[in-house]
């Protein structure tokens, strides 16, 4: 019985039973709303960055063809008179199109990145509902035990938010090494990805208690899914609209291990009948 359950348990089982989900009604309208949302912010970040990186070479450009323009503008064209060489090399039209070129790859790859994470941010709004969904579709008999408190999750968010910075300063050296930079740019934000949405779904499921023990046994099953789904997230697209693809998958999962971890606490409860010595 066991066998079979695990075998009913594997990835590819759990991501077949969350597309068959996401391909229903209710949460293809549900996807609409953090795509959006996701889309608007990363939009409006990405331009306001590219608008500042092509201000900059404008100003250089501006400087080299005349110095004396200098004192009309900020700091940056200050130190671009100072030093006439470096402005006018950042304003020629050769290096413009070489910047630009990798601007957009280079950006738009941690736009991506960036994009993920913000979905992450925003889906976790939508989790419970999602959740509660999938419960009722799927395991009506699995109770919810989600008791952490707001102010303890926000405090969670912080914590992990702050872990990841120090995480993406420490890998910035690697960015230099070929093939390891692929490794160093992804390392911090999928711990980010997997810290942020299994303790999200894994909240509205679990106490407390269970949370400690399920990440304990089950957390190369975990992070297995997890992997799997970040990669897919880094398809243009995906990582924004297949966000609650990603709930509903990690909600499978979490109610099953759910049914482990009390199927096993009642076994601990029953008490073997007392054996008695034979009669002599």
């Amino acid at each position: 019985m066991e066998k079979n359950s695990d075998r009913n348990y594997t990835e590819g089982a759990i991501l077949a039973k969350g597309l068959a989900d996401f391909f229903t009604t209710k949460f293809l309208a549900l996807t609409t709303a953090p795509f959006f949302i996701t889309l608007f912010i990363a939009i409006i970040f990405l331009y306001y960055l590219s608008g500042e990186f092509f201000d900059m070479l404008n100003v250089a450009a501006q400087v080299s063809q005349n110095p004396d323009a200098a004192a009309a503008h900020n700091e940056l064209a200050q130190f671009a008179k100072e030093y006439p060489i470096i402005s006018a090399i950042l304003g020629s039209f050769i290096f413009k199109a070489i910047a630009g070129t990798l601007f957009y790859v280079v950006g738009g790859g941690f736009a991506v990145l960036v994009s993920v994470i913000l979905a992450v941010v925003i889906i976790g709004f939508f989790t419970p509902y999602i959740v509660a969904e999938v419960q009722k579709r799927h395991y009506p008999n699995i109770e919810r035990r989600a008791t952490v408190p707001i102010m303890d999750y926000l405090l969670f968010v912080l914590k992990q938010f702050g872990l990841f910075l120090l995480f993406l300063f420490a890998s910035l050296p690697f960015y230099f090494i070929p093939l390891l930079n692929i490794v160093a740019m992804n390392a911090p934000f999928y711990y980010l990805f997997h810290t942020l949405l299994t303790k999200d779904v894994a909240g509205e499921i679990l106490d407390k208690e269970e949370q400690k023990i399920v990440f304990k046994r089950a957390k190369w099953r975990i992070a297995t899914t997890t992997f799997i789904l970040y990669l897919l997230s880094l398809i243009p697209a995906v990582g924004i609209l297949g966000q609650v693809f990603f709930v509903i998958v990690l909600a499978h999962q979490f109610f099953q291990e759910a049914a482990r971890v009390r199927n096993a606490q009642i076994e601990a409860t029953i008490v073997e009948p007392e054996v008695l010595p034979p009669k002599t």
